[in-house]
């Protein structure tokens, strides 16, 4: 083997990581208590739906800014 980590072993200690975070996570949702700053923090998955729709309008924005602003018409140059 060598120096050289064989692939396989790799691949352990990456799935151990994972089932690592994953208890930790399910340990954190259940067993500790959420103390909301504001009211829609309560609402469950609402970060979630925010985040899609931030990243929806950052896509959608970055685009239209791109096409009516960075582009220039084919013939710009003549």
């Amino acid at each position: 083997m060598g120096r050289r980590i064989k692939q396989k072993y790799l691949f352990g200690i990456l799935y151990a990581c994972i089932a690592m975070s994953l208890i930790a996570g399910v340990h954190v949702q259940f067993f500790t208590h959420f103390h909301a700053d504001f009211v829609w923090q309560e609402i469950p998955g609402f970060s979630a739906i925010y985040g899609f729709f931030g990243c929806v309008a950052i896509i959608i924005i970055s685009k239209a800014l791109g096409h009516h602003w960075l582009q220039k018409e084919e013939d710009y140059y003549d």
